[in-house]
């Protein structure tokens, strides 16, 4: 019986999910059964923590039970942009949607613009309201919007990889480095110290990790400010998330 947490990859394309599992797991080890459920088990390996996950694609028709909703934590769903029905043919999902509510939500498309037929606007407007983030697999490049490059942002597969790799799932295994160095430096016993020291770690993932959810909206913002203001923005940003892992602010005032 599958107990891991659970990416769960739908699709209303042509490209059937299993292609979605293996660039976000790079692997081919991909195993289908005769439902045409298909799974692929994935192992997070962060700066802060481990977690063994399933990556799986299912059809409409798959029987869940409501072990399997706990279990799913994140939803990707791949849109066809190239069907003016690609955003209506997702309604399919919506009770998966509702009877899970994972956390993570991912529109992905192959890529969405002005000359697809579902535009960017559209896409955008649909992920606003529904409380997904839309990521386009093969990006068109906008000289005009040099945000990415301020807060060197990841897009595509890697993007995917990076929502995912940000959840704290319900299994993770946090690092025991950083509690062993502090208690090492400090000459505090390990066994008194370590209440105290997972409180912390806890505490600077957990801001952490909603600072870094909040990037990308955060970045659909700032599309209207000057590069001035743009890089004034940024520089708060790498503050918040220096103390956010622990830093002294003043330490950045000094390099």
């Amino acid at each position: 019986m599958e107990t891991k947490p659970c990416a769960l990859v739908l699709s209303n394309t042509n490209i059937k999910p299993q292609s979605l599992i293996k660039l976000i797991s790079k692997s081919d080890s991909v195993d289908e059964d005769k439902s045409g459920t298909v799974k692929c088990n994935w192992l997070i390996d962060s700066k802060y923590y481990t977690a063994e996950i399933c990556l799986m694609g299912i059809k409409e028709d798959f029987q869940r039970s409501e072990d399997f909703n706990n279990r799913v934590e994140a939803l990707i769903l791949h849109v066809d942009t190239n069907k003016l029905s690609g955003l209506k043919e997702l309604d399919r999902w919506d009770k998966i949607d509702q009877d899970c509510d994972p956390d993570i939500k991912l529109l992905v498309a192959n890529y969405c613009n002005n000359d697809t037929k579902v535009t960017k606007a559209k896409a955008t407007e649909w992920c606003l309201k529904k409380g997904y983030e839309l990521i386009e697999l093969y990006p068109t490049s906008n000289e005009e919007d040099n945000t990415a490059s301020d807060f060197d942002e990841k897009v595509g597969a890697e993007r995917i990889i990076e929502a995912l790799q940000s959840h704290m799932w319900s299994n993770l295994v946090l690092k025991s480095q950083t509690k062993k160095e502090t208690s090492h430096k400090s000459g505090i016993d390990s066994s008194n110290s370590k209440d105290i020291i997972d409180e912390d770690l806890d505490d600077n993932l957990e801001e952490f990790t909603e600072l870094f959810s909040q990037l990308h909206s955060i970045r659909e913002s700032l599309n209207c400010l000057q590069p001035r203001d743009r890089k004034k923005c940024a520089e708060h940003m790498v503050t918040a998330f220096w103390k956010a892992i622990g830093g002294d602010e003043e330490e950045l005032s000094d390099t």
